[in-house]
C-alpha cells in the first residue's frame, strides 16, 4: 500500500511539472480544499451565545433574535413584561407578563432571570410565551449567559454553570468574581484582589486557571485575542484611560485617555466601537462612543435622568430614560444618534 501511494504521489508531480495549466488546476482546487476545510471548521467549532457580554453587564433588559429584539417594557416608570419589536419597523407585541432581566436567546427560547415570584429563578420559555419552565430557583441578582446548552450564574457569590435542561449543576470558582465573558472553551473573568481588579481566564470546566494581569478593570471586553477596558486613574485626578493586554497577558499598553465622570458599569461595545454614559463639563449625562484606537469620540445623545443602561442590537442602542411627564421609559436610537423612538408600551 506504501509502494502504491509513492507511486501515486510521483505520478501527481510528473503530470503538473508536463503541464502548467494542469498545475494551476490542481493548486486552485486545493486551496479551495483548505478554504473550506478551515470554513467548516470555524461553523461546528462556534459556540451559540444568548446574548453579548456588553448587554448583560448593562442589566441584559433586551436580546435580539432574528427581526426581533425582546425587552423588558415599562410603563409609567413601572416594569410591564416582556414585549418584542422590529428591528426594521416600530411594531410591538407583548411575549410576557414576566418581569426578566439577564435575557437570553438560544434555540426556540428565551432564558432569563425570572422576578415574577420575588425570587430570583433562571426562568426558560419559548419565543412566543409559551411552555415557561424554572430551572434553578433562587440564584443571586446577578449576570446569566447562556453558552451552547449551558447557562452560567451565580448562587451565594459562587459561580456554576448548570445545562440548559437543569440538569448536571456544576460549581466552577468558590469567590467572588465581578464580570466574566466566554471566548470559546475559555472563561475570561475579574475580581479584587488587595484593592485591585485581576483578570484570570479558565476552562470552561472550571480547569487550567490563569491570572493575566494584576492591576486591570472590572468592566472589560474581548476583540480577537486582546482585552479592551478602561482603568480609572486615581493618581490622574480620576481620569479613565483605554488600555489593551493580549490574552496571554502580553503586551499591555494604554491606547488613550477617555476623560471624566463614565459610569463604568454601562461600559458596551459592538466590536468596532465601545459604548458608554459619562457626564459633560456641565454635569448632564450622555451616551457616547469611541472607537478600539481610543479615537473619533462622539457624542450619540442627551440623558435627561440620572441614570441609565444601554444595550446595542443590530447599529441600534436600547436604554431607559425619563420622558417629558417624569416617567421612565424605553428608547432606542441608532448608533449615529438619528432616528429616536419611544418603546413605551
Amino acid at each position: 500500500m506504501k509502494d502504491k501511494i509513492i507511486n501515486l504521489k510521483n505520478k501527481i508531480f510528473s503530470l503538473i511539472k508536463m503541464n502548467k495549466k494542469v498545475s494551476i488546476i490542481v493548486l486552485t482546487v486545493l486551496v479551495a480544499l483548505i478554504v473550506l476545510i478551515i470554513a467548516m471548521a470555524i461553523i461546528f467549532n462556534r459556540k451559540e451565545i444568548g446574548n453579548t457580554s456588553g448587554n448583560l453587564n448593562n442589566s441584559g433588559f433586551s436580546v435580539q433574535k432574528g427581526n426581533w429584539v425582546y425587552y423588558l417594557g415599562l410603563k409609567d416608570s413601572n416594569t410591564d413584561g416582556i414585549y418584542k419589536v422590529n428591528v426594521d419597523s416600530d411594531k410591538k407585541e407583548k411575549v410576557s407578563s414576566d418581569y426578566g432581566l439577564y435575557l437570553n436567546k438560544s434555540g426556540d427560547y428565551l432564558y432569563y432571570l425570572d422576578r415574577s415570584s420575588g425570587n430570583y429563578d433562571i426562568s426558560k420559555m419559548k419565543t412566543n410565551g409559551e411552555d415557561k419552565e424554572t430551572i434553578v430557583s433562587d440564584v443571586d441578582m446577578a449576570k446569566i449567559l447562556v453558552v451552547d446548552n449551558w447557562i452560567y450564574y451565580f448562587k451565594e457569590s459562587n459561580f456554576y454553570r448548570v445545562k440548559t435542561n437543569g440538569e448536571n449543576k456544576q460549581i466552577l470558582l468558590k469567590k467572588s468574581i465581578d464580570n466574566y465573558e466566554i471566548i470559546g472553551n475559555w472563561i475570561y473573568y475579574s475580581y479584587i484582589n488587595d484593592g485591585k481588579y485581576v483578570i484570570s481566564k479558565m476552562k470552561t470546566n472550571g480547569e487550567d486557571v490563569t491570572k493575566i494581569d494584576n492591576d486591570s478593570a472590572k468592566q472589560f471586553f474581548i476583540n480577537g485575542n486582546s482585552i479592551y477596558y478602561i482603568y480609572e486613574n486615581y493618581n490622574d485626578e480620576d481620569n479613565y484611560e483605554l488600555y489593551t493586554i493580549k490574552t496571554n497577558g502580553k503586551d499591555k499598553k494604554k491606547i488613550a485617555d477617555i476623560g471624566k465622570e463614565i459610569q463604568l458599569n454601562t461600559l458596551n461595545y459592538d466590536g468596532d466601537r465601545i459604548y458608554y454614559v459619562k457626564k459633560d463639563e456641565n454635569d448632564n449625562l450622555g451616551i457616547y462612543s469611541i472607537n478600539l484606537k481610543g479615537e473619533d469620540k462622539t457624542k450619540i445623545t442627551d440623558i435627561k435622568g440620572y441614570y441609565t443602561t444601554i444595550n446595542v442590537h443590530d447599529k441600534w442602542i436600547y436604554y431607559t430614560d425619563e420622558n417629558d411627564n417624569g416617567d421612565s421609559e424605553m428608547f432606542r436610537i441608532r448608533i449615529n444618534g438619528e432616528d429616536k423612538q419611544s418603546l413605551s408600551v
